[in-house]
Parts: structure tokens; sequence; C-alpha cells
């Protein structure tokens, strides 16, 4: 049985790499694809910064308590006084913030008095809202000044006000600092480019061949169609997995190359050591069998691609809807979590991931994808030798 299922894998994944195009959407583009998204988003962040940082704001201050506040700004933004602002016209200009002291402000400082500054910003506008961060920025500076300046007089400094000094110690092994982010988006990126990457195939080597009439000749050929059921399931498993494997490769690049901006700095890389690697690609290839063989059999159920799209779509939109909702999410005690599919091999992941891995968690993983695999062949198998559903063009 096995033998026949390779002749088959063999058959379907030779018809895809003859396609440079299938090939460069399988394996370059998922690589290039987050190395570009990170450049771009770094480039626009840092340029859309400099906008913000080299603008001349327009700044109007009512009841200023004394110069020194225009001085700390000035070392934040450059700006330039306009009587004719107010808090109603403050939206139309474009960089324009107005702040307003109370009235007697200088005095009532003098006197110790604690004074509300108002600052109007236009939210809907980046470089206004830019601009009352550095405002705030600065009133937070003058007021630590104006304070230091009430302690000398008694002989104090701020830092007599703050008598516990607190350190933050990371008692985590060295090997799990440092893989929040990792932990966060590897298992999340790897689902879904698992389901994107056997979505396509996966239709079109099962619907995509009735409609084609491909399918009727397959299945008379002297193979049993569990063999036919488990070499599609290989060939679209294993593009789901190069798929998801150039997606991790990529990711890793743009990291590399994402700098401060995206938190890379912070990152421990060293920790997807041989045997995070090994542990993370055995969870893949559970993972990817699983979604093939949900494909598949959707797909052979499918009278056409329309129709078996309309199947599958609810299943990538439940496993974007999972992804998300389990990224910030720890892995669990409950041993029953991990039973259920596509989680259970998140939370795996992270345990892998962050150096955290647990025997008893991995085997349920392992031992219940693979059953629900088996069951996927069982069904699959049954729709193969229905001729009904088979002979079923769509047409």
């Amino acid at each position: 049985m096995f033998r026949d299922a390779l002749i088959i894998f063999r058959k379907e994944l030779k018809n895809v790499f003859k396609d440079p195009r299938t090939v460069f959407a399988v394996l370059l583009l998922p690589m290039l694809i987050m190395p570009v998204i990170f450049l771009v988003m770094n480039a626009v962040s840092q340029s859309q910064a400099k906008t913000y940082e080299n603008a001349v704001y327009s700044l109007k201050v009512t009841n200023l308590p004394d110069e020194r506040f225009l001085k700390i700004l000035e070392g934040m933004i450059s700006f330039e006084l306009v009587d004719e602002l107010n808090e109603e016209t403050v939206k139309d200009f474009e960089n324009s913030i107005v702040v307003e002291f109370p009235p007697n402000s200088a005095e009532r400082i003098e006197n110790g008095e604690r004074i509300d500054a108002l600052v109007f910003y236009n939210s809907t506008s980046r470089g206004s809202a830019y601009g009352a961060q550095m405002v705030q920025n600065a009133l937070a500076s003058y007021s630590s000044f104006l304070l230091s300046e009430k302690l000398l007089e008694h002989g104090l400094t701020i830092e007599d006000l703050n008598p516990v000094n607190v350190e933050k110690i990371d008692v985590a092994p060295e090997e799990s600092q440092g893989t929040e982010i990792l932990a966060t988006l590897i298992p999340y990126l790897l689902l879904i480019y698992i389901f994107a990457g056997a979505m396509n195939i996966g239709l079109d080597t099962t619907a995509g061949e009735k409609e084609r009439g491909s399918m009727p000749v397959l299945l008379v050929n002297q193979v049993s169609r569990s063999s036919i059921a488990t070499g599609k399931i290989l060939y679209v498993m294993t593009i789901a997995i190069l798929n998801s494997i150039f997606t991790f490769i990529g990711l890793i690049i743009a990291f590399k190359l994402g700098g401060p901006a995206f938190g890379a700095e912070n990152l421990n890389l060293s920790s997807l050591s041989v045997s995070t690697l090994v542990g993370l690609f055995i969870t893949l290839l559970t993972m990817s069998g699983l979604a093939a063989a949900l494909i598949v059999l959707l797909g052979s159920i499918a009278r056409n691609v329309k129709e078996g799209s309309g199947y599958v779509m609810p299943i990538y939109i439940m496993a974007i809807v999972l992804g998300i909702a389990t990224m910030q999410m720890e892995s669990p005690d409950n041993p029953l979590l991990y039973l259920i599919p596509l989680v259970n091999s998140i939370f795996v992941m992270k345990d892998i991931i962050t150096v955290n891995f647990v025997t008893a968690r991995f085997l349920l993983m392992l031992i219940s994808n693979l059953a629900y695999v088996s069951i996927f062949i069982y069904f699959l198998t049954r729709v193969f030798n229905s001729e009904r559903i088979m002979d079923s063009s769509g047409s």
C-alpha cells in the first residue's frame, strides 16, 4: 500500500516542480515576503519618524509660567509661536498644538500650588499627535525641573524621594530568555502558511482533477483507493511543509534585517538549536499532515474547485482565529487541551521555542494528530470508493 502511495506522491510532486512559477510561489516567495514586509515597514517607519522630527510645529502657549518650558521643548522639536491658533482652530492647521496653562500660573508655581496644563491637538494628524507627545514629554521634564528646585531649597534631591530602588532579575534559563517574540509569532505564522500552502495545491489535486476529468483515469488504475488517498495527502503535506519552512527562514531573515524597530535586538535566536528545530519540524509534520488530510478530504467531496474553496475557507479562517487567539497565551497544564487539533500543535511549539519542553504534552499532541490524520484517510478512502461522489464533475 505505502509503495503505491509513494508512486502517487512522486507523480504529483513531479508535476509541481516542472512549473517554475509554482516553485517560485511555493519556495521562494514565502522566504522573500517576510523580509520584504519588514524592510518596507522599517523604511516607512524611519521615514515617518524623520519627517516628524524635522517638522516645524505651529505652537501657541497661553499663560506661560516662564521661558524655561520653551527652552526644554526646543530640545525636542522645532516650533514657531502662532498667536492665531486656539483650541477650536488647531484641527485646521497641520502640525499644530495649543498649550494652555491656568491664569497666574507663574505665581501659583511660586507658591507651590499644583497647576493643570491642557494640550490641544488633532489626533487624526500624525504630526500633531507626535508634536503633542513631545509637548507632554517637555511638560514632564519641566515638572521635574520645578520639583528639583523646590527640593533643593530644603537640601533634598529627586532621588531622595525614591528610597526603594527596584532591579528586575530574570531567573529564567539563559536559553529561554528573549524567546517571547519568537514563541508568539512563529507558531501563528507556521499555522497560517501551512494552510495557505496546502489549500490551493490540495484543491487542485482533488476538485481540480475532477474538473479536468483526470480523476477517473487515476481511479481505474490497479492501485488501492487508500494508497491514492495517502499519496495525495503526502503530496499536499510536503508542499505545506516546504512553504512553512521557507516562511520560517524568511521570518528569521526578517528579524535579522528588521533591527530595533521590531525588537530584534532582544531576540534570542540562539535558542533555535538543533534539538529545538527538530522538535519544531516533528510538530510541523503532524500539523501539516492534519491540514493536508482535511483539505484533501474536503476537496474530494467538492464537485469543483469553487465549491471546494467554499468548504475549505471556513477552516482557513478558523485557523487564523485560533492562531490569533493563542498568540499571547501560555501553554496550559490541562492535558485535554493537547487533544484539540491545531491548538495542541501551537502550544507544543511554544513549549519547544521557550525551552519548556514537556514530554507528555508532546506525546499527546503527536498521538492525537496522527489519530486525526488516520481518521481523515479512512473517510477519504470511502470518498474515493464512492462512484457517485467521484464521478460528479459539477459541470
